[in-house]
């Protein structure tokens, strides 16, 4: 098993690698340039490693950046703050951010490292399952408005992905779970073969089996790697990676990003988007019952929505929504994925009767 990924983007080509001690590897870069860096992260993450982190900061060009837990972490607020600091502390164009957390993390810090000087390098150190198969990999930054989530951001590649996997023994149970849901993605829109090595190995998966895991990560770097490479823009080919994302996003948005998690909307979103690959699409019968089978066994917190109509004008925001259509990702069979224009907000209001 290879430790190394490439994610081929010509000029912004860079490798996504498996290291053993994220704080030697953040030395390794912030002494590549006499310039002042940024290492951002989040307080829960800084005091379970508050050793490390108070060793990276006696380094003379390393300074750290707190930001607010959860998404709220993700607005114009904190961007201020964020490229204010840079300002005052005399960063340039040879400073380097390193981001060190999951996704809401990647997404801040990715996204001030690219307005600030109309860009400087950044590093992703994603600290959740979630960030080191999905958020970290592909450039996607950005931040909420009030009525939509990634609604302000850009495509802006880091210049490397480095995975260490110790951060996982710290992930709370709740969190692994969900985030297997990105995981649980791959096999459907992808990989058939990769779907059923996860239900094969459900047990190791739940238990936390290194080796297990590891595998994962790195077939889920190798999918996302490929699609990027294929698409880095999101023209066509990205957007199946948006697959149960559409009613994902439109829970998490209507549920004002409390009470569930990223990935758990996604599962939620992916059983509504199975629904419609079903009664709308090709999805046979014996594959949908299969792929609903498969996703109940993982833990889920009880969703109520009483307002179907507010809940449809979330999913008017989502970035998929193109001269009055939604682009929606629909499975012909697991492993095979479309883009659809063909489904309707009645009929997405249909396929919350699943949830």
């Amino acid at each position: 098993m290879s430790n190394k990924i490439k994610v081929d983007l010509g000029n912004n080509s860079y490798n996504i690698s498996l290291i053993e001690n994220f704080k030697a590897s953040v030395t390794k870069f912030a002494s590549s340039t006499e310039s002042q860096c940024m290492l951002i992260t989040q307080e829960e993450i800084f005091n379970i490693y508050k050793n490390s982190f108070n060793e990276l900061s006696d380094l003379a060009n390393v300074n750290i950046f707190i930001i607010d837990q959860g998404e709220k972490a993700k607005s114009f607020e904190t961007i201020s703050l964020i490229v204010n600091d840079m300002a005052r502390n005399h960063f340039d164009r040879s400073s380097l951010v390193f981001a060190v957390g999951g996704g809401v993390v990647g997404d801040v810090a990715g996204f001030a490292a690219s307005i600030f000087m109309r860009g400087i390098k950044y590093i992703q150190y994603p600290t959740t399952l979630l960030g080191m198969v999905d958020s970290a990999i592909g450039g996607k930054t950005g931040i909420n408005l009030q009525n939509g989530k990634n609604l302000v951001g850009r495509i802006y590649q880091p210049i490397a992905v480095e995975i260490d996997t110790n951060f996982l023994s710290t992930l709370p149970k709740r969190e692994m779970n969900a985030a297997l849901a990105e995981v649980v993605k791959y096999g459907f829109i992808y990989d058939k073969e990769f779907f059923e090595y996860l239900k094969t190995n459900f047990a190791q998966i739940d238990s936390k089996d290194m080796n297990v895991l590891q595998k994962i990560i790195v077939q889920c770097c190798e999918i996302k790697g490929d699609i990027v490479s294929q698409d880095e823009n999101e023209n066509e080919l990205r957007m199946i990676l948006n697959f149960g994302h559409t009613v994902g996003h439109g829970l998490e948005s209507f549920n004002e990003y409390k009470n569930l998690l990223h990935g758990e909307a996604i599962f939620y979103g992916m059983k509504c988007a199975l629904y419609l690959s079903n009664k709308f699409g090709k999805l046979s019968d014996k594959e949908y019952t299969s792929s609903i089978q498969f996703i109940s066994k993982f833990d889920l917190p009880k969703l109520s929505i009483n307002d179907k109509d507010k809940f449809i004008n979330f999913v008017k925001n989502d970035k998929k929504f193109r001269d009055k259509k939604i682009r929606f990702i629909l499975l012909d069979e697991i492993g095979k994925s479309r883009i659809s224009e063909d489904i309707s907000f009645d009929q997405i209001k249909e396929s919350l009767s699943v949830l």
